[in-house]
C-alpha cells in the first residue's frame, strides 16, 4: 500500500524506512522501503513457492487464462458482495481497491451486489473488466495516488484514466449521474447509483 522496491546504485543514499537491502552485483542493489510496515519479505528456495503458505492460499491470477473460464462461476457461488469478493485474495489474487472499483464501474455493476445474485454473463463481463483494468494499469506503470513508484523510481500514469476511484461528487463519465462514495468491504468505494446496477 505504501512500500516499494527500488533498484539503486549502492552508493546512493539509503532512504528512511529501508528495511532490506539485497546486493545484485557490484553496481546494483534492490532496496525495500516501507514506511507503514504493511509489507512482507519472505525468502524462498526455487521450487518452494507451492509450499509457502502466503503464496499457496492466493486465488486465481486475473491475467491467467483460467480467470476467464473459472472466476465467473467462483464469484457466482458466493453470497458476499462483489467488491468484497474481488478484494478477497484467496479468490482473486492481486486486485486492490482502486482496480476493483474501476472494474465494477466498467462492468456497470453495483459494488454491494451479491455474487450469487449476479447472472453469469454479467460476471463474465466483470472478469473481462478486471483483466482490462489491470492490463491497462500495468501498461501505464501503475497508479500513483500519493507515493507509488516503480523500482526504477517512475510514477504510474494510470491515475489519469480513473473513471470511478477518487471521483466522489463528480459526474459519472458514462451517464452524468453523481458519483457517490460508500464503504464496501471496509474500503472507500466510489460508484454511480444510476448506471451501476
Amino acid at each position: 500500500m505504501s512500500g516499494r522496491l527500488l533498484l539503486c546504485d549502492p552508493s546512493s543514499p539509503v532512504l528512511p524506512h529501508t528495511h532490506l537491502t539485497l546486493g545484485l552485483g557490484p553496481a546494483l542493489e534492490l532496496r525495500y522501503v516501507d514506511p507503514r510496515r504493511f509489507g512482507l519479505v519472505d525468502w524462498l528456495t526455487l521450487g518452494d513457492e507451492a509450499r509457502d503458505l502466503s503464496l499457496s492460499t492466493l486465488g486465481i491470477e486475473p491475467l491467467d487464462e483460467r480467470a476467464t473460464r473459472d472466476l465467473p462461476s467462483l464469484l457466482h457461488a458466493r453470497r458476499a458482495p462483489l467488491k468484497a469478493l474481488l478484494l478477497d485474495q484467496r479468490l482473486v489474487a492481486g486486485v486492490g481497491n482502486i482496480y476493483a472499483a474501476e472494474a465494477l464501474w466498467r462492468a456497470g455493476i453495483r459494488p454491494s451486489r451479491p455474487g450469487h445474485r449476479t447472472a453469469l454473463p454479467r460476471l463474465q463481463h466483470l472478469v473481462e473488466a478486471v483483466r482490462e483494468v489491470l492490463s491497462e494499469a500495468i501498461e501505464q506503470g501503475g497508479t500513483t495516488i500519493r507515493d507509488f513508484a516503480s523500482p526504477e523510481g517512475n510514477f504510474g500514469d494510470f491515475a489519469v484514466r480513473l473513471q470511478a476511484y477518487g471521483r466522489a461528487g463528480e459526474p459519472c463519465p458514462r451517464c452524468g449521474g453523481t458519483m457517490i462514495d460508500d464503504r464496501h468491504a471496509g474500503r472507500s468505494t466510489v460508484w454511480c447509483r444510476r448506471c451501476q446496477r
